[in-house]
């Protein structure tokens, strides 16, 4: 048995014991029952669809990687690239969790610079419930059998898990309770100059959990932040990096990458080759600037 396994096999017994208690207070007729395995899970609740096709297409290996990485390290930084499914990734991941581990718990997503832009986040993630599912005894459950109670920046789980959406505003940040998930979307794009902020109001929040998931993911924006930082330096995260090659011929095809090596109004090896370059936001180029060490003599132009 992997090691992978053996979590797996114990933190279900663990959820099995909590849906029973959960069952008596809930008005669900009876607990789904799920497939263990992420894409089996997927396609019970419908699989994601191909941007250029439009129609459904199943877990990719990288995808199944990233979901591996978070229920085996809990606390995971990815570096990626545009337009590979990691976002759809993420919020298939929380849907999975929130069936089993995140049972009962608060689920924070922290997305964008604005409330609307994070509410649109939880758009996508009830939309993953909202043609409902049979599970694997065959039972049928709705939508409004699953997700018992919906507003505008919160939905609630028939077994008590809250998933909530914040904007990167670390006034807000600091308030959730029993914190079992926080993930951070675009976390190298927050518009902030110290977005350290954000990360040091989020932070402790998962501290009274011990196999709680920080999960932070983003396309980098230059060497600063608390991003680049962390995926720099040796600390508590698992680092995972997926440039555009892992999705090649699958969600992004070789046309668009051509064209968009071709664009010369993006930095095409920050936006897809996970390279940290330079910032968007940086008045100067990093190859337009050196350092050069002199002794200062005069300090009557100074401020």
């Amino acid at each position: 048995m992997s090691k992978l396994d053996a979590i797996s096999r114990k933190a279900n017994k663990e959820i099995e014991k909590l849906a029973k208690k959960q069952l008596e207070t809930s008005k669900i007729p009876s607990i789904p029952v799920m497939p263990e395995d992420f894409g089996a899970f997927n396609e019970m609740i419908g699989l994601p669809k191909n941007p250029n096709t439009g129609k459904p297409t199943e877990i990719l290996n990288y995808q199944i990687e990233y979901f591996g990485a978070i229920r085996e390290y809990h606390k995971v930084i990815l570096n990626k690239s545009r337009k590979i499914g990691a976002t759809e990734t993420a919020l298939r991941s929380i849907a999975y969790n929130c069936f089993g581990r995140y049972a009962g718990h608060n689920v924070m997503i922290v997305a964008g610079n604005r409330q609307a832009q994070a509410d649109e986040f939880l758009e996508r993630f009830c939309e993953l419930f909202n043609d409902g599912f049979v599970d694997l005894k065959g039972n049928e459950f709705s939508f409004s059998d699953i997700i018992v109670s919906r507003r505008k920046s919160q939905v609630e789980f028939w077994n008590g898990t809250k998933v909530s959406t914040y904007s990167a505003r670390p006034e807000s940040l600091r308030g959730p309770e029993d914190v079992v998930c926080v993930y951070i979307s675009e976390a190298a794009h927050i518009n902030l100059v110290d977005d350290s902020k954000v990360y040091n109001a989020l932070h402790p929040n998962v501290a009274n959990i011990s196999d709680a998931d920080f999960i932070i993911e983003s396309t980098p924006n230059g060497k600063r932040g608390f991003f680049w930082e962390l995926f720099t330096r040796d600390n508590e995260y698992f680092k995972l990096e997926q440039s555009y090659d892992v999705s090649l011929g699958k969600l992004i095809s070789k046309k668009f990458i051509e064209s968009e090596k071709k664009n010369p109004t993006i930095d095409f090896e920050q936006e897809y080759c996970s390279a940290f370059t330079s910032s968007l936001n940086s008045v100067f180029k990093e190859e337009d600037v050196r350092f050069v060490e002199k002794d200062i003599n005069r300090y009557d132009d100074l401020d």
